[in-house]
């Protein structure tokens, strides 16, 4: 009896301390388990849980394992996701901008800050009127959250380099006041546009001047000059030299037109440079001797071109003709060398010179240090410019070097292949 009831002792010992040993076991498993519950909750889907052994909490574990792998697969699904938003979002030729309804900016990419002049996109929460201070702007967001639609307006932005924008405002549908602004660069396209008018009243202003004097001397004509023998010639004169400004004028126009074309080619020969300068100075020098000038060509060594003859003819002829034009006394003088890669020639001449400060803008089209002279000399105004870009098109560059009552010195480089 006393060794049966021992026993049993034993082994109610027995199971109790199992039981115990492996409640432990369970209990440790579950708060395993919570803490992997956790660390999902925060976010953390590189957690796992244990799965073994096979009972109702190891298949808990691999339901969270599961549940762990979905997470992360959903995560970076919107990672993914994310990453393109601002990869689209940094590549956008517009500037845009998320605000909130206290107009902070909540997400902007580089370009709004390009288009602003700032050196970095602003910070989320960093109010608008810091950014950028545009009392239009805050206008058109007002009225687009006051009308509840987009709205579209043209602001001239003051920035540090002064744009001009077309600004979109678009309240956004979350009712809380948030706004999606907008902006796009038309600096690049009024340029152009103002150059467009500017080209045509200057063309307007060149035709207007031989054209009144054909129709002035012609009507004299008309009116009884034929019969006046003295003086008709002139009249003559007059309309022929003017003709031949006018021509003069049309052709430079078919010239940098042609120039100008997005599909504007060359017609690559191989030549001797040398040959062309002669040539070029030759056709001056009659005009450059009635005016009292030495007309001078630097000896050289041979230098061959593969590059577009009547172009390379063209800025030769256009830089002696403008030497030859504005030199008053003195001489001109050609020089040329190359080496491997460049060929290179200067056309000095010993006249008034430039001003360090009219020297950038000597290839505008149209631009004439003295207006009235260049007039009286038959200039058109578009002889350099037809040189820069005849240099553009062969990847060579054209430039000058003056001081006043010094002279002037162009010269051009391109390569020689």
């Amino acid at each position: 009896m006393t060794r049966a009831l021992v026993a049993a002792a034993v082994a109610l010992l027995l199971v109790t301390v199992l039981l115990l040993r492996r409640r432990a076991r369970a209990s440790a498993r579950v708060r395993a388990l919570q803490r992997v519950a956790a660390s999902l909750g925060t976010g953390d889907a590189d957690v796992r849980a244990l799965e073994r052994p096979d009972d109702e909490i190891g298949r808990l574990g691999a339901a969270l394992n599961r549940m762990a792998a979905e997470q992360r697969s959903r995560l970076e699904a919107l990672a993914r996701e994310r990453d393109e938003r601002e990869h689209i979002l940094a590549h956008m030729t517009d500037g845009v901008a998320l605000l909130d309804a206290e107009n902070r900016i909540a997400q902007c990419n580089h370009r709004l800050a390009d288009i602003l002049g700032a050196p970095r996109p602003a910070a989320p929460g960093t109010p608008l009127a810091e950014f950028v201070r545009a009392p239009e702007i805050d206008d058109l967001l007002r009225r687009a959250r006051t009308e509840r639609r987009g709205l579209d307006a043209d602001l001239r932005l003051w920035s540090p380099r002064p744009r001009f924008v077309r600004a979109s405002a678009t309240p956004l549908a979350d009712d809380g006041g948030a706004a999606l602004l907008v902006l796009h660069d038309l600096t690049d396209a009024e340029t152009v546009n103002r150059m467009r008018q500017d080209f045509v009243a200057n063309v307007s202003h060149e035709l207007r001047t031989p054209l009144t004097s054909l129709r002035g001397y012609a009507e004299t004509l008309l009116d009884g000059g034929l019969d006046d023998v003295e003086h008709r010639e002139r009249f003559v004169r007059v309309i022929r030299d003017q003709a031949e400004r006018l021509q003069a004028l049309v052709d430079d126009l078919l010239s940098l037109a042609q120039l100008e074309r997005p599909e504007a080619d060359l017609r690559r020969t191989r030549f001797e440079l040398r040959e062309v300068l002669a040539q070029q100075l030759g056709a001056c020098r009659e005009r450059a001797e009635a005016a009292g000038l030495a007309l001078v060509l630097e000896p050289g060594g041979p230098i061959e071109l593969h590059a577009d003859r009547v172009r390379i003819e063209q800025v030769v002829a256009n830089l002696i003709d403008n030497a030859v034009k504005y030199t008053e006394r003195g001489s001109v003088t050609v020089r040329a060398g190359a080496d491997a890669a460049l060929a290179w020639c200067e056309v000095e001449d010993t006249g008034p010179g430039i001003p360090i400060e009219e020297q950038p803008r000597v290839f505008e089209r149209f631009y004439r240090l003295d207006k009235a002279r260049s007039r009286e000399k038959g200039g058109t105004g578009l002889g350099l410019s037809i040189v820069k870009h005849v240099m553009a098109l062969h990847g060579g560059e054209v430039s000058v070097r003056s001081m006043p009552g010094e002279g002037s010195t162009f010269r051009f480089e391109l390569p020689r292949g």
